[in-house]
């Protein structure tokens, strides 16, 4: 039996085993650094993303991170602050980004007083 999905962009049927919609290029699976972990797996989700070999991108990393004199080892931590470990979780960085738009987006209320008056 063939499982079939749609695409959340443009609604076209995809086969199941699909990883972007070749009519809009939208992406039926999102990034995460799931399974083939070695370190962190940024290397692994990147490789996914991309469609090569995991060993060509952990190669292609070293040789990025001798190039720039280890400013790439910056780069490999942004990615894995900004990508989930599994498809549906979250981000290690989501959660301190969360609380902060909390904090900092909370609705002011001009109404309600600051603070209590005793008389």
């Amino acid at each position: 039996m063939d499982v079939t999905t749609r695409c959340r962009a443009c609604s076209k049927e995809l086969s199941g085993a699909e990883t972007s919609c070749p009519h809009c290029r939208t992406r039926t699976v999102p990034l995460h650094r799931g399974e083939g972990r070695a370190v962190l797996g940024v290397c692994a989700a990147l490789a996914r993303e991309f469609g090569v070999d995991v060993a060509l991108m952990r190669v292609a990393f070293v040789v990025m991170l001798v190039a720039s004199a280890g400013s790439a080892a910056g780069l490999y931590l942004l990615v894995w602050a900004f990508t989930p470990a599994k498809a549906g979780g979250k981000a290690p960085l989501q959660a301190p980004l969360d609380w902060v738009s909390k904090v900092g987006g909370a609705p002011v209320e001009d109404d309600v007083p600051r603070w209590e008056r005793r008389v």
